[in-house]
Order: structure tokens, then C-alpha cells, then sequence
């Protein structure tokens, strides 16, 4: 009768292992993704201060509010 108890308890365990696996791999999976954005984002964000444009400071806030807004909407 033990031995039935502790095989059911094992079983409960071994389900919730899986199901906290999964969900530390959609973590995993989505840290990724917002790592990619970030570069991506970066990139951008280096391109535009490097170009020669010099941008007004009022354009300047509206890129960077915009690229916030966008990255939201994700």
C-alpha cells in the first residue's frame, strides 16, 4: 500500500518536472527572441547616430518613442 503511495507521489512529481521544463523552455525561448530584438534595435539605434543627418532633438524623441511603441505592439 506504501509502495503505491510513494509510486503516485513519484508520478505527481515527474508530471510537474515536465511541466515546469516546458515552461522554463518557452522562457528560454522567448529571451532569445527578445535578445534579437535588442540587437536589432541597437543596430538601428547606431546607424542613425552615425549617419550624417543630424537630427533636432524634438525628431530625435519621436524616433525613439515610436521604436518604443513598435517594440510594445510586439
Amino acid at each position: 500500500m506504501k509502495a503505491k503511495k510513494v509510486d503516485d507521489a513519484l508520478d505527481q512529481m515527474q508530471n510537474a518536472m515536465q511541466k515546469l521544463y516546458k515552461i522554463v523552455d518557452k522562457l528560454e525561448q522567448r529571451i532569445a527572441s527578445l535578445e534579437k530584438v535588442l540587437a536589432s534595435h541597437a543596430k538601428c539605434i547606431g546607424e542613425i547616430r552615425a549617419s550624417e543627418i543630424e537630427l533636432n532633438p524634438d525628431l530625435r524623441k519621436k524616433i525613439v518613442k515610436r521604436l518604443g511603441e513598435f517594440h510594445d505592439c510586439r
